[in-house]
């Protein structure tokens, strides 16, 4: 059930409608699309929406279709069905176009590139056309329109006689003309002209009996006449016989081809069904690439989880302003299924509530809509609405009680899959009553588990969410700071009204407004204000950390590449001073060997003076290696340690180990914490050493000229397409944010998004990302011989 009955009217789907009649090319496309109704079946629903996603595919690939002659002859076929009736030669000639155009179309369903278009060639299954037919009725029609000579011998022959005798009677009339000049009957400047289609000499009526012959017509003045002289006229009824004969000729021709026609007309009434349904599906593929809209994930269940739902109509009013959009998120389930929306007049209410009656109205007609790809929708059998004024004087009927017996309907008639739209319920009469009433029905729409959206000021329809499960809040947000709507919703939290706000960006008196505020009571403002500012201040603070991240990021990989130095670094001194220890010992080794060897030797020599003296300039030798050794360990151990240092708060100070300079902020017994541009770090004493001011310039010049080289790096080895093949949806979105902002971040300015051809999903998901990023100044298919329409190319502002 859709009511009330003006329900298209009510949320704009008549403006839609009119813009698909405005695509159309046949009468045969136009009753359908005056004839496209709201349907329930999501067989029937996917079917078009998948018609139209390929249609738009093919249009996007720029694969040839015929896109004009689709000629409405079926009330042709229908009369030549009655025997001895014959098709006219006007009807012949449009007959010839529209059979070229459904040649074209049954060549395309035999082509190769049909296979990518199952939905499309499915709907062209079944339809032939005989190939004589088309031989036929080019033989039998020109392209003007006429029906050539060699149509039959017999008007060959006709024509071939029609011309020799128009050709004499022409040259005898000239004849008699330049006579009649002579003798001063006819004005020297008059030419032959045609009566009756008989030719005439324009004579005097005053000489009108000097010529012989047939007078046809006179001037208006009188004073012309227009005569066939007597000795054509025989000839003249000869040509009209002629002509007569060449008419009776054509009709037998036309006759004959009807009769040849007549069996195949239950074929060509199923064709021009297929020229109908084609022309609609165009229709409503170029009004979805006008409202860059998709096809969805469509459920056989009464729910909402869009994504980026735009409002059609609004978005091409705001396009031409230059402005953009501010789209819809919205999720109703089983457990929050009535979304009761309040805000500030201007806000935004109603089109959020419009903006969702009209999309599911599209959706369930068939049509795809502006929204993301990945959002599902559900399939209501009903849907009522209740919006505006309704007051008659007629039916006696005041605006609040046109409400009620709207109200009283929906309740009455709605169900589980059902949809209702209220817009500022309760409204119309005494507040305190307007709201009771209100509340009571909402409730009992809550209790038939009815799905809907409402918009309200009443205080107590927002309390309603707090105690009743399946009703939830939706806020319209205020820029309090600003003073202006911000025409983003969401959910969870009631939303003010801002009436003393709006009123004095009108202008209105402040002493009424400050006596106002006294009856109101000024914490009750102060409350409201406050609770608007959060959420847009939770909505900036999420913006800031969204450009953070990227920052962060870079940051992240930056400490991890020097806490990596860091350790490699930790791992060559532990190396270094194995090493140091092994040759040590091998030394002192060597020195206690060299020296039980001079012992022995000495007391072998029996302390000769010569060899005494030669074993101690040996022995002081081996000191000497020691000595040198020792000491170069020493200094390795006092660079590695050095000695502490006393620092204080705005010290400039460097970390050696990442080559990092900053100064000093706090310093506390176990640790000191340095500023790093913007960057607060904390670390132990010991690692830090203190640097004069034009030191730690030059050491944040070198760490400058370091992240450079690191954005060297990772652009030289930055990969120009992403392969996205195989993902789902949530994980491909998620990569080519990443992406996007790993080559904005680089200055990429073109990039490649490979998503393959398959059914699209990923294709229309990346597309709707895009199209909604300011930074993007455009997106294409790559060329066919480098990928065609399974890559998007993307180019940056």
């Amino acid at each position: 059930m859709i009511f009330p009955k003006n329900f298209e009217q009510k949320i704009g789907f008549n403006r839609i409608r009119e813009m698909l009649y405005a695509q159309c090319i046949s009468k045969m496309g136009l009753e359908r699309a005056e004839g496209m109704a709201f349907m329930t079946d999501k067989n029937a629903i996917e079917e078009c929406l998948s018609q139209t996603e390929e249609f738009v595919q093919l249009l996007q690939n720029g694969l040839p279709f015929p896109v004009r002659d689709y000629h409405d002859l079926r009330d042709e076929f229908n009369r030549i069905r009655i025997e001895g009736t014959f098709i006219g030669l006007d009807r012949l000639f449009e007959l010839k176009p529209s059979l070229n155009v459904l040649e074209q179309v049954l060549r395309f369903r035999h082509s190769e590139s049909a296979a990518s278009y199952p939905r499309l060639s499915a709907l062209m299954s079944g339809v032939s056309i005989d190939s004589k037919l088309f031989s036929e009725v080019n033989r039998l029609v020109d392209d003007k329109g006429e029906m050539p000579d060699n149509a039959s011998p017999e008007l060959s022959a006709i024509r071939r006689d029609l011309l020799r005798k128009q050709g004499g009677i022409e040259k005898r009339i000239r004849q008699i003309m330049a006579e009649a000049k002579t003798a001063g009957w006819v004005d020297p400047k008059s030419e032959i002209t045609i009566r009756n289609g008989r030719m005439v000499i324009p004579v005097k009526a005053g000489d009108k009996r000097a010529l012989k012959g047939f007078i046809h017509d006179e001037s208006a003045t009188g004073q012309t006449v227009y005569i066939e002289p007597s000795e054509i006229v025989e000839t003249s009824n000869e040509i009209k016989e002629l002509e007569y004969a060449e008419r009776r000729e054509i009709n037998r021709i036309l006759l004959a081809f009807s009769k040849l026609l007549r069996p195949l007309l239950p074929e060509l009434q199923q064709a021009w069904q297929l020229l109908g349904a084609l022309d609609f599906i165009r229709a409503k593929a170029l009004l979805c690439q006008e409202m860059e809209g998709v096809k969805p994930i469509v459920c056989d269940t009464a729910r909402f989880c869009w994504r980026k739902a735009r409002h059609p109509l609004l978005e091409q009013k705001l396009k031409k302003q230059n402005r953009d959009i501010i789209p819809l998120d919205l999720t109703l389930d089983d457990t929050s299924r009535i979304l009761v929306i309040s805000g500030p007049n201007a806000g935004g209410k109603s089109v959020c509530l419009k903006t969702t009656g009209l999309i599911q109205y599209m959706l369930q007609c068939g049509l795809c809509v502006p929204m993301r790809p990945d959002s599902e929708c559900g399939i209501f059998h009903d849907l009522f609405i209740d919006i505006g004024d309704e007051q008659s004087l007629e039916n006696d009927l005041s605006t609040y009680s046109s409400h009620l017996l709207n109200l009283k309907t929906m309740l009455e008639h709605v169900g589980e899959r059902s949809f209702f739209l209220i817009d500022e319920f309760g409204t119309g009469t005494e507040p305190q009553l307007g709201g009771a009433i209100a509340e009571a029905v909402l409730l009992e729409l809550n209790r038939k588990k009815v799905f809907g959206v409402v918009t309200t000021h009443y205080a107590n329809l927002k309390l309603l969410a707090d105690n009743n499960e399946g009703i939830v809040n939706g806020a319209m947000l205020f820029d309090t700071k600003f003073m202006q709507p911000m025409y983003i919703m969401v959910t969870g939290k009631p939303g003010s009204s801002f009436a003393f706000e709006i009123a004095k960006k009108t202008g209105f008196p402040q002493y009424i407004l400050d006596a106002a505020a006294q009856i109101t009571g000024a914490e009750h403002l102060r409350f409201e204000q406050q609770l608007q500012q959060l959420e847009v201040d939770k909505k900036n603070t999420r913006k800031k950390e969204r450009e953070l991240q990227i920052a962060d990021n870079l940051l992240n990989e930056v400490v991890t590449k020097y806490k990596n130095l860091l350790a490699e670094l930790e791992e060559r001194k532990k190396q270094y001073l194995r090493d140091a220890a092994n040759e040590a010992k091998q030394l002192i080794e060597k020195a206690n060997s060299r020296i039980e060897r001079t012992i022995r030797e000495i007391k072998e020599a029996q302390a000769e003076k010569e060899k005494t003296k030669e074993l101690r300039k040996e022995l002081k030798t081996t000191k000497d290696e020691i000595e040198a050794v020792a000491a170069k360990m020493n200094k390795s151990y006092k660079t590695e340690q050095q000695e502490a240092v006393v620092l204080k708060q705005g010290d400039t100070v460097c970390i050696d180990e990442m080559e990092v300079v900053g100064e000093v902020i706090a310093v506390s017994d176990t640790d000191v914490t340095i500023l790093f541009e913007s960057v607060k770090l904390r670390t132990t004493v010991d690692k830090l050493r203190k640097v004069s001011r034009s030191e730690g310039r030059k050491a944040i010049r070198k760490w400058q000229s370091g992240i450079a080289d690191e954005f060297n790096a990772k652009a030289e080895h930055f990969a120009l397409t992403l392969d996205l093949r195989g993902q789902r949806a949530d994980e491909a979105l998620e990569k080519v944010e990443r992406y996007i902002d790993e080559a904005r971040l680089l200055s990429i300015k073109e990039v490649s998004l490979l998503h393959g051809k398959g059914n699209g999903i990923l294709r229309k998901l990346v597309r709707e990302y895009l199209s909604h990023q300011r930074f993007v100044e455009r997106f294409c298919d790559a060329p066919l011989e480098t990928g065609g329409y399974g890559i998007t190319k993307v180019y940056f502002k």
